[in-house]
């Protein structure tokens, strides 16, 4: 029968700074969440927006130098008008803006579907299986605990937004060959940073928010997708039957839905509104509001979609620290 020494063991390993042991909890979460199907399948599919954005720059910056190697594929930019294929560099920065734009609203879902299948564990579990003693008898603070979890988030959303964006870009610049276009685009890739930065800390702090409510992590998911799914749905029906309306600059209607509140404000961050503006020059005088109407949808303040995230992610924070702080023993 063999013996086990129970008594003191020195450790040799290296201490990290303070700073740094909230990353031992997104490690070990996201390793655990990385080990889901589900979760692995939505990144891989969230790469296919990634690599047409990357292969639209690129093929712009050809288009540009007027390559011998977009001549066969010249017709894929029928839709756009002769006059921007005469001279595409005069568009460049409405043409990236708008690919920067379309990537981001694609890459929107999947980043609410990652939420969904990542964030309703990140606490329930702990409430349920009672580990937040065991965390906090550790050398742990609480806003460890809590940039631990929103880490995991941050991760995963920033694969799928922030990376595929510099990364996009790069290729964009390789096969422009023009020192112009950093000073042109440049401002782009820190919007498009920015936005996918806003989007990871507002639905961080809220699905963890609503992680701490709950020890049955299906409750959890069912408030994510009435925050998600739900209040697009009714935004969407409140719209209906006022299309007139909505071209008023005035229309709180859009504010019910989360999504449709951080795609505004990644608009604004964007310029997404200039450069559609730009762009319907070529469109009848008559036919103009109509069509900025069609492809932008109702344009109320950016900043009230601003505000509204405000309050959310700060309602989140002091929902999160009031349940874990509840809990908190060891004081």
């Amino acid at each position: 029968m063999p013996i086990f020494d129970q008594g003191y063991q020195h450790w040799s390993g290296q201490l990290a700074s303070h700073g740094w042991r909230w990353l031992a909890i997104t490690r070990h979460d996201l390793r655990i969440a990385l080990a889901g199907r589900a979760i692995r399948l939505v990144l891989f599919i969230a790469l296919v927006p990634a690599v047409m954005l990357a292969f639209a720059l690129s093929m712009w910056g050809l288009l540009e130098q007027k390559s011998d190697l977009i001549t066969g594929i010249l017709p894929m930019f029928g839709f756009l008008d002769p006059a921007i294929l005469a001279g595409p560099r005069a568009y460049r920065v409405e043409i990236w803006t708008l690919s920067y734009s379309f990537f981001l609203a694609t890459e929107l879902r999947f980043a609410m579907i990652l939420v969904l299948l990542a964030g309703p564990n990140l606490i329930s579990q702990d409430l349920r299986y009672n580990a937040l003693p065991l965390y906090f008898s550790r050398p742990l603070w609480r806003i460890d605990y809590y940039l631990g979890k929103l880490g995991v988030i941050v991760a995963l959303l920033g694969a799928v937004i922030v990376l595929p964006s510099i990364v996009a870009y790069v290729l964009g610049l390789l096969f422009s060959f023009d020192v112009t276009i950093v000073r042109d685009t440049f401002r782009i890739l820190l919007a498009s940073v920015a936005y996918g930065l806003l989007i990871s800390l507002s639905a961080g702090l809220l699905i963890l928010a609503l992680s701490s409510l709950s020890r049955n992590s299906r409750y959890v998911a069912l408030f994510w997708i009435g925050m998600w799914f739900v209040t697009s749905a009714v935004s969407g029906a409140l719209e209906t039957g006022y299309r007139e309306r909505a071209a008023r600059q005035r229309d709180w209607r859009p504010l019910v839905s989360y999504t449709a509140n951080l795609g505004r404000v990644g608009e604004q961050l964007l310029g997404t509104e200039a450069a559609w503006v730009k762009l319907s020059q070529f469109q009848p005088p008559h036919q103009r509001a109509m069509f900025l109407l069609d492809v932008m949808g109702p344009r109320f303040p950016w900043y009230w979609s601003a505000a509204v995230l405000v309050v959310l992610m700060g309602l989140s924070a002091c929902i999160l620290n009031y349940t874990i702080k509840s809990l908190d023993r060891l004081k």
